[in-house]
């Protein structure tokens, strides 16, 4: 199974305005437990590079249920 992070961005100016984003991992991570280990340095990597949002939630594994904020 291919793991995915599904992390919640929010506009900082603007919280009510977000976005739930999807970064796919590489076979190497196929553990719940294996996905967590790397997702910090991801969302740091990306929270970089995206001054302007700041991540709220996230979540390792299957794609959420809902197209929604909810993840």
């Amino acid at each position: 199974m291919l793991y995915g992070l599904y992390f919640l961005t929010c506009l900082a100016d603007n919280p009510g305005h977000c976005v739930t984003r999807v970064h796919l991992f590489s076979d190497e991570v196929q553990t719940p437990q294996q996905c967590l280990s790397v997702a910090q340095p991801q969302m740091a990597a990306w929270q970089s590079a995206h001054g302007r949002w700041r991540v709220t939630q996230f979540r390792c594994g299957r794609p959420p249920k809902s197209d929604g904020t909810r993840i």
